[in-house]
């Protein structure tokens, strides 16, 4: 039922992006194209998401992210975006993790009032096709959510979020337990969270955000019956090791992050961000942490 939901969800999404494509294209007001571009590298030293110190995997990726699309208002206080997106991230040490993904979004986004301290919201739908080293992490990744923010005054702003994740994965492993039926790439969840941005120079942003995400989440282990005692889904996962095993859990998480933006030119910038996040297993097999840095540079045309 999930998988049938996820790809009818999608199929729904790109005809939405087509028939308002056609429609704008129709209207009496051209859209405005635009293009982004970042370019840089992660670091996550918890990538097997372990709870044990042996489990903790790290490794660095180099990151590729590309959005294209059109931005159109529909009215003084509300405007379509639609959006094409491509993304790579190579990975230096455990290469099963590296991908290709394609997908597209959506955002309608409205501003309730005039001047730059009135409120605005957005909402926005995506779907994303993964395509992994390791065929058995191939799938379809989707997030739908919204976002109500204003501006305080010159420097500070403040936003806060509601979005549902969910990733299905195409193919099944042979479960290594038979009542274990599906993928243990398969995840979902919800995720609320707070953002306050300050402009601390013309050409400096930071901003601090927190996340606390309530859902299921995949974990790389070794074999332990402790583990599959708590987990609904577990297969075979050679990606960190022969011998290592995915298996599925529920979790809450919080993420702490810190993130540093600085403007270069007219339509350039260097980011750097670090956040910190930590998970507690609806169970008892406890909590497990993780730490993740990233510098990127940014072009919008």
């Amino acid at each position: 039922m999930t998988r049938l939901w996820t790809r009818l969800t999608l199929k729904h999404l790109s005809t939405c992006c087509l028939y308002c494509a056609l429609t704008l294209s129709t209207s009496h007001a051209r859209p405005e194209w635009g293009f982004d571009a970042t370019g840089g590298f992660a670091y996550d030293d918890n990538l097997s998401n372990g709870f044990e110190a042996d489990d903790r995997k790290a490794d660095t990726a180099a990151v590729v992210d590309l959005s294209a699309g059109l931005y159109e208002p529909l009215g003084a206080s509300t405007a379509l975006g639609l959006s094409l997106l491509a993304r790579s991230d190579a990975y230096f040490r455990y290469t099963g993790l590296s991908n290709v993904g394609l997908g597209a979004r959506a955002q309608l986004r409205a501003k309730f009032g005039l001047g730059p301290k009135a409120p605005w919201l957005a909402i926005v739908a995506q779907g994303v096709y993964h395509s992994y080293q390791y065929k058995y992490q191939d799938g379809w990744q989707y997030e739908a959510g919204a976002t109500l923010g204003m501006q305080l005054n010159e420097r500070w702003s403040l936003r806060g979020t509601i979005r549902y994740d969910a990733y299905v994965a195409d193919q099944t492993q042979p479960p290594l337990i038979p009542t274990m039926v599906g993928s243990p790439y398969d995840v979902y969840g919800w995720n609320f969270g707070a953002q306050t941005t300050f402009l601390a120079t013309a050409a400096d942003r930071l901003s601090l955000s927190y996340t606390w995400r309530t859902g299921t989440v995949t974990s790389v282990t070794q074999p332990d019956e402790e583990i599959l005692e708590y987990s609904d889904r577990a297969a075979p996962d050679p990606v960190f090791g022969s011998g290592g095993i995915a298996y599925r859990i529920n979790a809450n998480t919080q993420t702490i992050s810190l993130a540093w933006s600085h403007t270069l030119g007219r339509r350039t910038a260097i980011n750097l961000v670090y956040a910190y996040r930590r998970s507690q297993a609806e169970s008892d097999l406890g909590q497990y942490y993780a730490n993740l840095i990233s510098v990127t540079f940014t072009y919008s045309y």
